[in-house]
């Protein structure tokens, strides 16, 4: 009960702070601490936010970003969580790969668009890529560490049990490199929204980027400030939808038992 207490405390706590800053800004604009050439008022923001909402443009520039970001991080899973699995288990892999997988999941993922939109052009495509390659790494790296920390009194009494490889891996290895991998999962969300947008924006691929982009060199201040807005909601909205995914899956798992009793 305790736990729960204080597990909403928390959210009231969030709550209540992003009420106050919205508060300051909007008090900001009105009294003029806040240049009013370079920022809009809180409420003219979102009432373009609103305005925007009624425009089918809104809904097909937000639908092509979301639909790059699923397919990426799709993809980004389906490749990192067997690759990362493999590098896990196998030793000698997992130590030569090593300094290859460092080097590359360090490399600004932004510092691509140049060459991947050279290769694809301003495209969904390039979007997709782009997600791909920034996110396969968190879930690759996180992957291959918690099949490496699975007990490995597990691994060897599924041994002696004469376990199959496949069942071994689906009762032993998954389910010990669940809270690993949802982990890379939702950094990997998150990283996949962020080069969605990027690209959209300097890679004027079509989208909810590209689209403030547009308002920012048209002189439309509140809507793009709305866009930012819209970006930031979104970006909220996932991370708390995985959230309570991963609260979900790993309900089970000690470290969620005390949220969600």
């Amino acid at each position: 009960m305790l736990v729960r207490l204080l597990h909403y405390g928390r959210k009231a706590s969030g709550v209540l702070t992003i009420a106050v800053a919205l508060a300051a800004w909007e008090l900001g604009n009105r009294s003029g601490m806040l240049p009013r050439s370079m920022f809009p008022s809180m409420s003219s923001t979102f009432e373009a936010l609103l305005s925007l909402m009624g425009q089918a443009r809104f809904w097909q520039a937000l639908g092509l970003t979301m639909l790059s970001w699923v397919i990426g991080l799709a993809l980004a899973a389906a490749v990192g969580i067997p690759l990362g699995m493999l590098l896990g288990r196998v030793g000698f892999l997992y130590r030569s790969t090593r300094l290859l997988i460092d080097f590359l999941s360090t490399i600004p993922s932004v510092s691509v668009i140049p060459v991947v939109l050279l290769l694809f052009g301003a495209t969904t495509q390039m979007k997709v890529v782009l997600i791909v390659y920034g996110a396969v790494w968190p879930i690759l790296v996180q992957t291959a560490y918690g099949v490496r920390d699975t007990d490995r009194v597990l691994i060897d009494t599924a041994r002696s049990y004469s376990l199959s490889r496949l069942r071994s891996i689906r009762y032993v290895l998954i389910p010990s490199a669940m809270p690993y991998i949802m982990t890379g999962v939702r950094i990997a969300a998150v990283i996949g929204l962020l080069l969605a947008v990027s690209s959209e924006v300097l890679g004027s691929a079509p989208g909810v980027g590209m689209e403030m982009v547009l308002a920012q060199s048209g002189g439309a201040l509140a809507p793009t400030y709305a866009y930012v807005v819209l970006i930031g909601l979104v970006g909220v909205a996932v991370y708390l939808a995985f959230n309570e995914l991963s609260r979900r899956l790993l309900n089970w798992h000690p470290s969620e038992r005390g949220v969600m009793t």
